[in-house]
């Protein structure tokens, strides 16, 4: 057997499972992009099986914010695990308490009371009950249009994505929506003194990548503080100097009455989460009949995982991360800016601040095509997952530790896929679009031929 044979026999296997055991729809499109099998990975790289390397810029939207397999929170994860991989019920794991102080070195003095979790979505949930319980009486939420707070049933209540809440929840009428960085309309909502809490991305993230006006998140926290609502600052994304600043909440000098931690704490190891709260909430929660001592509480993180969350704060702040992040992303988001100049036919512009940068397509073939080309490149971005957007952002997230050179290969290679892409009818695109709109009503072998893939769908 060939190697190029054995290579296909292993992917065509490895998806055949994904595909009968987990997502059908996920594994027909890893078919269909020709994706290849991860091997490893470290710092900026991973790996396939068949030994070709791939810059990865996508990150996992944030999570391999240190790089891959980073050696400092490798070694914490390790001994962890060597001494005590996880706390036993009614202990307490050591290395919770090592993550409680980091925390409280790097955020405000005031965000000093901490819930835990394994996932952004947990952690969002803890917040809403936390409000609740806060501001009796008080049932409407604020949210931002586009905003991202997980896909739990909870959570659900306040993603700011009506096509992935319609149908597990009914439309709420104690839900408020606004348009990202309108920060009059906040003040509109809040006017009745009803409010419990807004919910919203210092930087909003997902499909749509938009950085607000400077004044925005100080107005909505005066808001807030007139009307005796809640802030609360979802930074799974943007949280340990994604956006160039430790948080994104200080480039506005903001300190919002509960955080919303994950993504990168996890260092790219193990998951865990974090919701940091004043001590002014947490007493007012305890003031609720309702309240008892595990009603904000989640599933504990594993010992390991609070292990890998301190050491990727240390990490963080010993190689001061935060400023790499705003002095290497200048180089690419100026380049990202040329490109959007000298292609305007397929790209809007390029929305981002730190290394949280991206294009913003004309329609979701372009996207997608950019996206296939680099990957034939060697090189992952991360894609918006979302073909029904008019104009989706092709997300630009490399790990903070990333090379200059990397960043220059990187924009190398756009500019190749984008000069591709200007040989292409315009007529393609539409088609392409139209097709992406419906892919996952096609045919799945046809779908594999129309993407030339050698695969088979046998699940």
């Amino acid at each position: 057997m060939s190697a190029t044979t054995a290579a296909t026999w292993d992917r065509q296997r490895i998806l055949t499972a994904l595909g009968r055991h987990w997502n059908s729809t996920a594994a027909l499109m890893l078919a269909a992009t020709s994706r290849q099998v991860e091997s490893h990975a470290r710092g900026s790289e991973v790996f396939a099986e068949d030994g070709s390397a791939y810059l990865d810029f996508a990150g996992s939207y944030g999570v391999f914010l240190v790089g891959h397999q980073n050696d400092a929170v490798r070694a914490a994860v390790l001994d962890a695990l060597e001494r005590a991989p996880a706390a036993l019920p009614g202990t307490v794991h050591p290395a919770a308490a090592d993550l409680f102080a980091q925390l409280t070195e790097v955020l405000p003095a005031q965000l000093d009371r901490f819930t835990l979790g394994c996932s952004g979505a947990e952690v969002s949930e803890a917040a809403l009950r936390a409000v609740f319980l806060a501001r009796p009486g008080r049932r409407k939420v604020v949210i931002v249009d586009g905003g991202y707070h997980g896909k739990t049933l909870g959570a659900l209540t306040v993603l700011g994505q009506e096509e992935h809440r319609r149908d597990f929840l009914p439309r709420d009428p104690d839900l408020v929506t606004v348009a990202p960085g309108d920060a009059a309309a906040v003040r509109r909502a809040l006017a009745g003194g009803d409010v419990a809490a807004v919910f919203v991305e210092p930087v909003l993230g997902g499909a749509y990548l938009r950085v607000p006006p400077r004044e925005f998140l100080p107005e909505v926290a005066r808001a807030c503080q007139e009307s005796g609502t809640l802030l609360v600052a979802d930074e799974i994304q943007t949280g340990f100097g994604r956006t160039g600043a430790l948080f994104a909440i200080e480039h506005s000098g903001v300190v919002p009455d509960i955080i919303l931690l994950s993504k990168a704490l996890t260092g790219g190891f193990l998951p865990v989460a974090v919701a940091a709260m004043t001590g002014d909430v947490l007493e007012a929660a305890r003031r609720s009949p309702d309240w008892h001592p595990g009603v904000l509480e989640g599933t504990v993180p594993s010992g390991a995982a609070m292990a890998a969350a301190a050491a990727t704060i240390r990490e963080v702040r010993s190689r001061d991360l935060p400023a790499r992040a705003e002095r290497v992303g200048k180089a690419l988001r100026e380049g990202l800016r040329e490109a959007v100049r000298r292609h305007p036919r397929h790209l809007v512009d390029a929305p981002g601040i730190g290394l949280m940068t991206g294009l913003r397509t004309r329609n979701p073939s372009v996207e997608n095509l950019i996206s296939m080309q680099m990957a034939a490149r060697g090189i992952h971005l991360g894609h918006s997952l979302n073909e029904q957007m008019d104009q989706p952002v092709l997300r630009f997230y490399p790990p903070l530790t990333v090379e200059a050179a990397d960043i220059q290969r990187v924009l190398t290679a756009l500019e190749e896929s984008l000069e591709w892409l200007d040989r292409r009818p315009a007529w393609l695109m539409e088609r392409i679009t139209w097709l992406l709109r419906r892919q996952y009503r096609l045919p799945p072998a046809l779908v594999l031929k129309l993407m030339h893939s050698n695969l088979k769908v046998n699940w």
